[in-house]
């Protein structure tokens, strides 16, 4: 009889360490759904009563990953687009800070928006100066971003993905743990009766 009622605990302790592992898999991972968030960044330059919205996807930029630098020109007072730019961006950066990384001519923005792909060789900051003229003459700006760009992460065997091998390894644990328990309840019991 005790030997039945030791492997009922076993196995409800097993199922529920296995069912509170698998939640915390589930609300870690809510957790982790926000570390995609971009800060924006803005110059403002009041003569031209534009704004010039600046992010970059991913948010935190690592050497020899592809990266996004997305620019949005609204005006300054009503928010609007500003449309049918021509942009220029010039990225510095690199060892000695002052050798230019990229040059990029003749990028449209019919809507105001524009996106640049880069892949930074090194890491440091960088900073990106991008020049805008309306294609009627009547805009015409500069506007500097800094930028940081950190090594590139390590690789692991476990993906990044410690939470599913932490359940992982806990359920195993539990699985030995009971296991030996129930092996020394069986012996005990044989003992008792001898």
């Amino acid at each position: 009889m005790k030997v039945v009622r030791s492997i009922e605990l076993m196995s409800r302790f097993l199922l529920t360490t296995l069912l509170l592992s698998m939640l915390a898999h589930v609300f870690l991972h809510i957790a982790y759904g926000q570390d995609g968030t971009n800060s924006t960044e803005s110059w403002i330059n009041r003569e031209n009563n534009i704004k010039i919205l600046f992010s970059t996807t991913p948010a935190a930029l690592t050497k020899g990953t592809p990266s996004v630098l997305r620019f949005t020109v609204q005006n300054l007072e009503t928010g609007d687009p500003v449309t049918n730019l021509l942009a220029r961006v010039a990225i510095f950066g690199g060892p000695s800070n002052e050798e230019t990384t990229f040059l990029l001519t003749n990028i449209s923005a019919p809507d105001g928006r524009f996106s640049v792909n880069v892949v930074f060789p090194n890491t440091g900051s960088y900073q990106i100066i991008t020049r805008l003229m309306s294609q009627i003459h009547d805009v015409s700006s500069l506007a500097s971003f800094t930028v940081t760009v950190s090594a590139m992460q390590s690789s692991n065997i476990f993906g990044g993905n410690y939470n599913i091998w932490a359940s992982l390894l806990i359920a195993i644990a539990v699985g030995v743990a009971s296991f030996l328990v129930l092996k020394n309840t069986i012996k005990a019991d044989k003992s008792q009766r001898k």
